[in-house]
């Protein structure tokens, strides 16, 4: 069977101290693909060729830093590539904080967490509300209980139209958790669910991210 997801799980720069990446990646692998047809790597060095025929790359990934490094730009030079093919890519929680600094990224997942003013609520259990908007990966879907962070004021990018399929409330105001968009022939979802396995355990993020997945290989 050939590699249709490739999954991007950090490590060193590309982690922290607070999200336990492997875990959540293994579990991913389990949860969207069978066996054999989902690849984990760890390394930028390795995502090109990773890549080569697969048609969704999901990053699960941070950072404990506020500044570029080198690889960076590879690992943006290697997702241009794939994105300009058609590729679709899928960011996962702590991906917001990936990356710091590189233009590329938060344009392509459209918001990045912003030191300072981001923040989130203490873990544990919340609902997920589902938005008004219509589209094919929540239509049919009702609201939903999981054990996660609910990332708070994302700082959205500038002049892209972000539509929430998803939301938490918190303050008086209703915060964007999950978001679709088509960027050429691209398929892009942000989802910032994900902190450790028990989210993945909701039975309403399985559902969500069964539907994601299938919009993002163009099977629904």
């Amino acid at each position: 069977m050939s590699v249709d997801t490739v999954i991007f799980s950090g490590e060193g720069p590309h982690a922290d101290p607070w999200h336990p990446l492997a875990e959540t990646s293994a579990m991913l692998a389990r949860l969207i693909g069978d066996e054999g047809a989902v690849a984990v790597v760890t390394s930028v060095d390795q995502l090109e060729v990773a890549l080569d025929g697969a048609r969704l790359l999901v990053v699960n990934a941070s950072a404990d830093r506020t500044t570029p490094i080198p690889e960076d730009e590879i690992f943006a030079r290697v997702l241009d590539g794939f994105l300009a093919g058609g590729g679709s890519l899928l960011a996962v929680h702590s991906a917001t904080i990936a990356f710091p600094q590189l233009a590329s990224w938060r344009s392509a997942v459209g918001a990045a967490w912003a030191h300072g003013r981001t923040f989130h609520p203490p873990i544990g259990p919340s609902l997920i509300r589902r938005s008004g908007v219509e589209h094919p990966i929540s239509a049919g879907l009702g609201d939903f209980e999981v054990h996660d962070e609910r990332y708070t004021e994302l700082e959205l990018v500038d002049g892209l139209d972000i539509e929430a399929l998803y939301v938490h409330d918190e303050g008086g105001d209703a915060h964007p958790l999950v978001w679709a968009r088509t960027v050429g022939s691209s398929r892009i979802v942000y989802n910032a669910l994900g902190h450790d396995v028990r989210s993945y355990e909701s039975p309403g993020h399985q559902e969500l991210l069964r539907r994601i997945v299938a919009w993002l290989r163009h099977d629904s």
